[in-house]
């Protein structure tokens, strides 16, 4: 039964003008059978679309496939390990991928593309562009996964599942979210790091490993290939137009990501979509078809806005504040016993902060002499910002991400133990993805 639906579903596509060919290809990386869709005049500008982990594989695309066919030689294929491409015991890598990506493109396209990249497949086509930037006409990624250092991105889902439990409760134990909860769930996020202590690189080199401790599943295979993966430099090394595109509620990838890709990738413009999840392809159809055509149709580069805020300095102490955002140009700022507070396109001489968690989003720490930044008993995240000064933490944890660090002194000390999480950042000139605990 199910050989005569495909059987009928490639004989009935067929007939049809411009509507999806499927067809099984045999590729030489994970020498796997791979079932590939074109659409489309392949006289065309080419469109290649990854999707990221999930059974639904390339049919996430459909909607996007009907827009684009008329003007775009289309190509969709679901990834080795997925949909109804065969399914094996591979090392099911971002590198990996990307070499199959290149061997179909070289023997279906023949010609450079634009390259579009969804969840798992954005973190594919990121390294793609760093492999083979000269077959590539432009990037689109899309809610990308994987990129940031993978306790980071523990934590996030933890705050994730929390959030989520909280928001299914009705909003009945909303003010059990205070600092002593985020505490607690620091503290597990810590726990699930410290089983993670498995050299999963040493696991994924070896078929017999993949097979006893990830049970040879295609999708745990590549779930933890992409975690393991370092892209730490690899973005500022893109010369290629790019447009970002991310859910502003995706609960899967954390925005974050969106913000620190668009800092470090030099031709790049941000784009969220508002009130969307993971997919916007299909929850958010309209908006995210409007942004992929944009950015196929505008062959221009947005210029990057450097932060040069010219209002007028402030300062402010607050205590007891929640879920709060501050912008402009800050002189000093004190933060005590406050939740979910958020400082956001700014100019930041001073800050202190105390039992309070505090999230910083494309800022600039500076002033006429190098900055100060003080944090006790808190959770701080700093996120594609630029720091001229110093950190001091007590009883802190702190995640960079695409932070560029200057400072002529040690840039971050700490008198009582915590721990920061640097994800592609630039510390004093050094690259630094990893984890490293602080003080005693």
């Amino acid at each position: 039964m199910k050989l005569f639906i495909v059987i009928f579903f490639l004989f009935s596509s067929s007939l049809l003008a411009n509507t999806p060919k499927g067809t099984f290809v045999t590729e030489p990386i994970f020498n796997a059978s791979v079932y590939m869709e074109t659409a489309g005049d392949p006289s065309h500008p080419a469109i290649v679309l990854v999707h990221g982990l999930g059974d639904e594989a390339s049919t996430i695309w459909a909607n996007s496939i009907e827009i684009l066919q008329q003007d775009y030689y289309v190509i969709t294929f679901d990834l080795p390990g997925f949909g109804k491409s065969s399914k094996a015991n591979e090392l099911y890598s971002p590198q990996n991928y990307a070499k199959f990506i290149h061997s179909i493109t070289q023997t279906y396209v023949k010609k450079p593309f634009h390259l579009v990249g969804h969840s798992m497949g954005g973190a594919i086509v990121l390294k793609y562009a760093q492999m083979y930037q000269k077959d590539i006409l432009s990037l689109v990624l899309v809610d990308a996964a994987g990129i940031l250092h993978k306790y980071a991105y523990n934590k996030f889902l933890t705050h994730s599942g929390v959030n989520r439990f909280f928001e299914e409760q009705n909003g009945l134990i909303q003010g059990l979210q205070t600092p002593k909860l985020n505490n607690f769930i620091d503290r597990m996020a810590e726990k699930i790091d410290h089983k993670m202590t498995l050299d999963m690189d040493v696991v994924l080199a070896s078929e017999e490993l993949r097979s006893t401790i990830l049970g040879g599943i295609p999708g745990t295979i590549a779930a933890v290939a992409l975690v393991q993966a370092n892209f730490n430099g690899i973005p500022q090394t893109i010369d290629t137009r790019t447009t970002i595109i991310w859910g502003e509620n995706d609960g899967i990838a954390p925005i974050q990501t969106g913000y620190v890709l668009d800092k470090l990738m030099p031709y790049s413009t941000f784009k969220i979509i508002p009130l969307s999840g993971h997919v916007p392809m299909l929850t958010h159809e309209e908006a995210f078809s409007y942004l992929l055509m944009e950015h196929l149709s505008n062959q221009m580069i947005a210029p990057k806005v450097e932060n040069n805020n010219q209002a007028e300095a402030y300062k402010l102490k607050i205590k007891n504040v929640q879920d709060a955002t501050y912008s402009g140009h800050i002189k000093s700022l004190t933060i005590r016993d406050s939740h979910n507070v958020v400082i956001k396109d700014a100019i930041i001489e001073e800050l202190f902060i105390f039992n309070s968690e505090v999230e910083i989003i494309n800022s600039t720490f500076k002033g006429e002499k190098e900055v100060n930044v003080s944090a006790q008993n808190a959770s701080v995240s700093i996120i594609a910002s630029d720091i001229f000064g110093m950190i001091k933490l007590n009883n802190t944890r702190l995640n960079l991400a695409g932070v560029l660090m200057s400072s002529q002194n040690k840039p971050i000390i700490a008198m009582i133990k915590s721990t920061v999480i640097f994800s592609l950042c630039d510390i004093n000139d050094k690259l630094i993805h990893g984890k490293e605990v602080f003080g005693n």
